[in-house]
């Protein structure tokens, strides 16, 4: 009888652990750009986790949450093109993540001093936003949450 316990419970926390279908696919696509250098991070935290954006140099970015610090809970990844103030996203099979729902493209702000990434279609003060990492530090010093 331990032994049935033991092995429901291992398949029960096997199955949480893995990513979607779809998230597979899009990380084995993006397997070669991981090797890119990072051009810019930026991150945002919730109550169970971070979303965390990665811009690479070779104009290929990667979306990823992580929950409770430690399990990934979805995978975005395809090209960038960056402008003045915004940066416009082309998403690998239009799997897209909520932030990007409304428009494709992000727009560089800025919140209490606090360099900021938002959606270009909505207003800062009722948006999600992602804090840009500066270039010299490992981790953002101010994580938001969302409204």
């Amino acid at each position: 009888m331990r032994y049935l316990v033991f092995i429901f419970s291992l398949l029960i926390f096997s199955s949480c652990g893995t990513m979607d279908k779809v998230d597979r696919k899009v990380r084995r696509q993006d397997f070669y750009n991981r090797f890119s250098k990072t051009e810019l991070r930026a991150s945002s935290g919730w109550k169970m986790g971070d979303d965390i954006l990665i811009l690479r140099k070779n104009k290929t970015f990667r979306y990823y949450s992580k929950v409770l610090g430690i399990a990934n809970s979805g995978y975005y990844s395809g090209s960038y093109k960056k402008f003045n103030d915004s940066i416009s996203f082309s998403f690998f099979e239009n799997h897209k993540p909520s932030l990007f729902i409304k428009s494709d493209t992000l727009v560089f702000d800025t919140k209490d001093e606090w360099k900021v990434l938002r959606n270009s279609k909505t207003e800062l003060m009722n948006s999600n936003y992602l804090v840009v990492y500066d270039k010299d530090e490992n981790k953002a010093a101010h994580n938001n949450e969302y409204n």
